[in-house]
């Protein structure tokens, strides 16, 4: 079946769920992604309320059209633009805004805007040592100087 196919909106509930997904498993707290009472007890806390299985249902696909509120919320807790939980993959920078979200990652670009083309080639081959001593993946350049 191709995406034209598709029921209206599913394709978009399917971008939404394996965004939230993917945003569950890269928010990190003592070395684990989110869980759904973390992020129920937080949403509720700061006026979005949700209960923990409606969470689950929305992730799982059994719930598929939550309300924009219940979006606000789930933006607001993981750092995006609401519009990023709709994001149907088709934006060619969502592995660059990705990053940018992890943990101190924008800390870094900021520091090395302005830096020489020499000095920013320095960097990333030291953070690129680093990430094989982690036994992390290989990074694809990007437009590097």
């Amino acid at each position: 079946m191709t995406t034209h196919e598709n029921p209206p909106g599913e394709r978009l509930s399917r971008a939404f769920q394996h965004r939230l997904n993917e945003l569950f498993a890269t928010r990190q707290r003592a070395g684990r992604g989110a869980t759904n009472r973390e992020v129920a007890n937080w949403m509720t806390e700061h006026g979005y309320a949700v209960k923990e299985a409606y969470l689950s249902a929305l992730r799982g696909g059994h719930r598929t059209s939550p309300s924009l509120r219940i979006i606000e919320g789930l933006a607001a807790y993981f750092g995006v633009e609401p519009k990023d939980l709709l994001d149907t993959g088709e934006d060619p920078k969502k592995e660059l805004r990705l990053a940018l979200n992890d943990h101190g990652v924008e800390a870094f670009a900021l520091r090395a805007e302005g830096l020489s083309a020499e000095n920013v080639r320095a960097v990333t081959q030291l953070l690129d040592q680093m990430r094989r001593m982690q036994s992390l993946p290989a990074v694809d350049p990007v437009d590097e100087p």
